[in-house]
């Protein structure tokens, strides 16, 4: 049995693509996914399947499409890509704040050329690090007032994210334990 978090793109969001959790683990028991956990109305769940990363992937993609209606892209971590990801922030190792740190997910690794072009917007207060298909955040100044958000990285680098904050992603570890 493998487990599996499941992050899902822009749900419950300023009122757009609502899931409720509740019924949504129902849904997901009703396919045979079992050990179902969630962790606030964001789209943040752990589960336990006999089927790998990219078919658990396709799976909760269309089973959201077919049941509500709309798309939302699934990003699925196993337990030890996230205890990695919690491990190797470099910003942790410099001693920032946790309320000032976020992670972003990229759907895959960002090319060359879309790397670099996100790159000549990182500043002193809005400091980023690419890690593979993630991106390690430091906002100095807040993510409210954050120039590149989300939806900014998704249209530097054509591709879809999700990024969580730095007080989830410990949560999303300590469940995961």
């Amino acid at each position: 049995m493998n487990t599996h978090i499941i992050l899902l793109r822009g749900i419950n969001v300023g009122g757009h693509k609502k899931i409720k959790m509740v019924d949504f683990k129902e849904l997901l028991l009703d396919h045979g996914f079992q050990n179902i956990r969630t962790y606030i109305q964001s789209g943040n769940i752990f589960c336990e399947s006999h089927q790998e990363k990219s078919v658990v992937q396709q799976h909760i993609q269309s089973l959201i499409m077919e049941n509500y209606g709309f798309e939302v892209t699934a990003f699925v971590l196993s337990k030890s890509e996230l205890e990695h990801i919690v491990q190797n922030n470099p910003f942790i190792q410099a001693e920032v704040p946790i309320e000032k740190l976020y992670c972003t997910f990229l759907e895959r690794q960002a090319d060359r050329e879309r790397k670099e072009q996100l790159l000549q917007f990182k500043t002193e207060e809005e400091d980023f690090v690419f890690a593979n298909s993630l991106l390690y955040f430091c906002y100095h100044n807040g993510y409210g007032k954050a120039k590149v958000t989300n939806s900014f990285v998704e249209r530097k680098l054509k591709m879809q994210s999700t990024t969580r904050n730095w007080k989830t992603m410990l949560k999303l570890l300590d469940m995961s334990a």
